[in-house]
């Protein structure tokens, strides 16, 4: 429980943050005119929205299932940090194609004094709230920590490369170089979205991936299989099969133990105490784990297939 009370905390505290930060940016833009700085502005704002709906699935995922959803809410947790990927990597390509049209029009004035110091005061707390989120994320086992970590990483390193171009900027000024101050701005935004792009795609990525349902790596998968394998060896066993995948911070293993036809179980429990030896020999997912072992003498009922032939046999 004082993990998910931590996470709430976190999730709280990174709300006001954004929000702190989004109108921060949104009224430094009205007095300098840069879009950079607009750009890290509502980026602010849309981490504002998906943190306070964070809060609301970390309440929602160590729910136990419903009626509704059978299987908990484990699936609610990707789900929104690819919606929130989608979003940034939006906003991202919205920023590059207006910073490109700005080029080729002359630029966009700012006022470059006051930039600078957004650009520093922005990228100082958004790095410390990336690094408490990082932090809070590995002691707690959050997910949703961890892509906030990464939005606030990002936002910081966004904001430290503004500083550095309204710097620049800033020399330009005094050294009276006013026909290039217009190109720093949309020149600014196009380099922090290329240099920036791998960190929100690769979150959406990962997160689609569970949303999808896809398999864990091929490592993974090794590593749980052997595992299993160790765990039952003194079955006489003539097939074994593992499905597995991880959703949010639940990781999900489905084995089918397909034994010899002569092997009978001593009773109930001792089919259970298989069970369990199972779990324990996969104590090194890093995970919430829910694992279900199924037993049967009928290779069918392990396979892919549904069970359609053993239901038309019994029309039959």
């Amino acid at each position: 429980m004082g993990g998910a009370a931590t996470e709430l905390r976190a999730l709280r505290f990174s709300t006001v943050g954004y929000l702190f930060m989004g109108l921060l940016g949104i009224g430094f833009f009205l007095v300098t005119r840069s879009e950079a700085i607009l750009l890290d502005g509502v980026y602010s704002t849309i981490s504002c929205g998906a943190s306070i709906m964070a809060g609301r699935v970390a309440r929602l995922v160590n729910r136990p299932g419903s009626q509704t959803f059978h299987f908990g809410y484990a699936h609610f947790e990707p789900l929104l940090n690819t919606l929130r990927g989608f979003l940034i990597v939006g906003l991202s390509a919205f920023a590059f194609v207006s910073a490109i049209d700005a080029l080729l029009h002359g630029g966009r004035p700012i006022a470059a004094g006051l930039a600078v110091f957004y650009g520093v005061s922005a990228a100082t707390l958004c790095l410390l709230m990336a690094w408490n989120q990082k932090r809070l994320a590995k002691k707690v086992g959050s997910p949703l920590l961890d892509v906030d970590a990464r939005t606030w990483f990002v936002d910081g390193i966004i904001s430290a490369g503004a500083a550095a171009a309204f710097i620049t900027a800033f020399v330009f000024e005094k050294l009276e170089l006013h026909d290039l101050l217009p190109y720093v701005d949309p020149t600014l935004v196009i380099l922090l979205v290329l240099v920036m792009a791998k960190v929100p795609l690769q979150a959406l990525w990962e997160n689609l991936r569970e949303v999808l349902q896809v398999a864990p790596p091929d490592d993974e998968q090794i590593q749980v299989r052997t595992a299993i394998e160790g765990a039952v060896a003194e079955l006489p066993t003539r097939e074994i099969q593992i499905r597995m995948v991880q959703v949010g911070r639940y990781f999900y293993v489905l084995t089918h133990l397909v034994l010899d036809e002569s092997w009978q179980p001593a009773s109930a429990k001792a089919l259970d105490e298989i069970r369990c030896r199972v779990a324990r020999a996969l104590v090194e997912v890093p995970l919430k784990l829910l694992t279900d072992t199924v037993f049967t003498a009928d290779a069918r009922w392990a396979s892919v297939e549904d069970d359609r032939d053993c239901r038309e046999s019994t029309k039959g």
